[in-house]
């Protein structure tokens, strides 16, 4: 496997260091400006809390065109930190980077690999002694972060996969599609081991597909304490978002590879905390980097160019209501929770059931999540506790329209639901 995804300096490279302890492995993609502060940061953590250890932060890069891996290279590292950079063949994107790592980590015995994002701002030293040292003491198999992170960047957690993974998989785990996380060596194998890195898996998919697994297969999992997450957000396609149609694609594909737990009502997951990890961020509001009249706008926008899917996707009640809020001044930001459930029910159940191309279900999506985004930041003034309060009346209303899932999945039927339209 080693050989597919690495060339042979990269491969002898890998040999001269030999075994590690712990390995943190870091995505990169035109993360120039980024990298250089997240690697100091991540190393100083390393030196100063597993000095005892032998530890690897390796970068593992995607063909950025920028300088990115010879920022990597020349960054200086504390001696007992170990530096890899190099990078890998395959589909592009984060999850083929993480499955290097996960690789890597086999061929090194590493005992815990923790997955960082390069465009971290708001990264402490500890981020990856805390994520880890649950795994190094065996006390669990995966770490998951906990934090607070603003609309709209953390919205796809927010709005879709935190209240469906709470409602389906009886789990309520805050950040299931979060960026950074710790695994065991063995799961991390496991893991790597799995015919899915030629799917959106290997894309953006990566994150919620490792923590679905997690549960859905009893490995034991913790969340950790970290604070507050932002980072060099990513300029958004109002338009068409590529990394939302894979992770949310990987997300509703996942809902019918396990559809038996949910449709039984699988047992309550436990989601303990380890530590006590960081305290409270002080209530302030946060600066959005897309306005919610800019979402609105996209809604708008998409009325027009999405209105043929939408008449596949939405049952005729739901597209009403969304053609009713399109027809309104302020409309894009009067989108309701229970509304957004039912949206997202509709769309749920039509990408795994209906006969058109998936990809572009999800992607017709996108300007009603804006609608939804936009809502809670009028509501909210982006006010964090407000926000959060807001995020578990989503998740409720989840809870709510169960019933209406569950009928909408039994009684699809293609050609009869497209009668009706």
């Amino acid at each position: 496997m080693l050989e597919t995804l690495f060339r042979q300096d990269a491969q002898r490279r890998l040999s001269d260091i030999g075994a590690a302890d712990i390995i943190v492995g870091i995505p990169t993609y035109k993360n120039a400006r980024t990298i250089a502060p997240v690697m100091r940061t991540v190393a100083e953590g390393l030196a100063r809390e597993f000095r005892h250890l032998k530890s690897v932060l390796v970068v593992v890069d995607g063909g950025s065109p920028d300088d990115t891996v010879a920022v990597a290279n020349q960054m200086q590292l504390p001696p007992p930190v170990k530096r890899l950079v190099m990078s890998y063949q395959g589909v592009q994107g984060k999850g083929s980077a993480v499955h290097a790592v996960f690789e890597m980590a086999r061929v090194m015995r590493a005992r815990a690999v923790v997955i960082l994002e390069a465009d971290l701002q708001s990264i402490t030293p500890d981020w990856s002694t805390r994520l880890a040292r649950p795994i190094l003491e065996n006390a669990f198999q995966i770490a998951i972060p906990y934090y607070l992170r603003p609309l709209p960047d953390g919205a796809m957690t927010d709005l879709l996969a935190y209240p469906l993974t709470r409602l389906l998989y009886g789990a309520d785990v805050r950040q299931p599609m979060g960026g950074e996380y710790a695994l065991s060596a063995d799961f991390a194998a496991k893991l790597a081991a799995r015919d899915v890195w030629e799917t959106d898996v290997a894309r953006h998919g990566v994150d919620i597909w490792i923590t679905t697994v997690a549960l859905l297969e009893n490995v034991k999992l913790c969340q950790v304490r970290l604070g507050v997450k932002l980072d060099d957000s990513r300029e958004l396609s109002l338009s068409f978002d590529p990394t939302f149609v894979q992770a949310i694609g990987t997300l509703f594909r996942l809902v019918d590879i396990y559809k038996r737990r949910w449709l039984e009502n699988a047992a309550t997951r436990p989601a303990p905390f380890y530590g006590n990890g960081v305290g409270a961020e002080p209530p302030r509001a946060w600066m959005p980097a897309v306005t919610a009249a800019a979402l609105g706008d996209a809604f708008v926008a998409g009325v027009r160019r999405y209105q043929r899917l939408w008449r596949i996707a939405l049952t005729p009640s739901t597209r009403t209501a969304v053609k009713e809020l399109s027809e309104q001044a302020d409309g894009a930001t009067r989108f309701s929770a229970s509304l957004w459930a039912r949206t997202v029910y509709d769309f749920l159940t039509v990408y795994n059931q209906g006969e058109g191309d998936p990809d572009k279900i999800v992607a017709a999506l996108l300007p009603l999540y804006y609608a939804r985004c936009a809502t809670i930041m009028r509501e909210t003034n982006l006010q964090p506790a407000a926000v959060e309060k807001a995020v578990q009346e989503q998740a409720q209303a989840f809870v709510a329209e169960k019933p209406y899932l569950i009928n909408l999945w039994n009684a699809y039927v293609p050609w009869l639901w497209e009668g009706v339209r």
